[in-house]
């Protein structure tokens, strides 16, 4: 059986706007009048999103859910105990279980500019919950100390760390994903990030 370690990255790319020189002359911005003072300059930058409710949904069987989440990154965590056969939700943009039999993982949506998930679609034989939360809802990697788990998992990876080892075991797939601002090098991982972690089998995660 071959083991195969797939990684990509999905950055956050900031384009700079070059401007040719003025070659006019500067001039000085006029004193305020006495007794009024002169307006603070705009916020061009955009602030970082607060915290986000947890969104929660549950039924039985076969569902399409609609959703109330944001346009803004959130983490969907599907939990289905009993269910056998083919269990699989997917949005309008992307399939994000596709599994079979017991199951129960988290991953990430709306990741790209543009596809806003809306809807989820549901294939289940059993009840389930599917619950959506900000990335105050994940678990922490902090160095040196591993995590682990089956099926898929998405993790917060906080500043200071640098890189982030997977190790498998019973696995015939095994996949790492890495959502960053802020990346650098091949391999390592730089925090903040978030890391998801598909695999057939029992995986290990560690960050440093």
């Amino acid at each position: 059986m071959i083991k195969r370690l797939c990684a990509a990255v999905l950055l956050t790319v900031g384009l700079v706007a070059c401007s040719p020189p003025n070659l006019g002359r500067v001039v000085p911005q006029a004193a305020a009048p006495e007794g009024l003072s002169t307006p603070s300059p705009t916020p061009t930058t955009t602030p970082r999103p607060g915290p986000q409710p947890v969104e929660k949904h549950s039924g039985k069987g076969n569902a399409s859910v609609p959703m109330a989440w944001p346009t803004r990154l959130g983490f969907v965590t599907f939990d289905c105990p009993k269910c056998s056969g083919h269990v699989a939700v997917n949005t309008e943009n992307e399939l994000i279980v596709n599994d079979i039999g017991p199951y129960k993982g988290t991953q990430w949506i709306n990741d790209m500019p543009g596809r806003q998930a809306k809807t989820f679609t549901v294939k289940a034989n059993a009840p389930w919950t599917l619950t959506i939360t900000d990335e105050s809802g994940l678990p922490v990697l902090e160095p040196g100390r591993p995590l682990s788990g089956k099926s898929e998992a998405v993790f917060a990876v906080p500043d200071g760390v640098t890189s982030v080892a997977v190790a498998t075991k019973k696995s015939g797939r095994t996949a790492v994903w890495v959502h960053s601002g802020d990346y650098t090098g091949s391999v390592p991982v730089s925090g903040p990030a978030f890391v998801s972690v598909e695999g057939d089998g029992i995986w290990t995660v560690t960050a440093s």
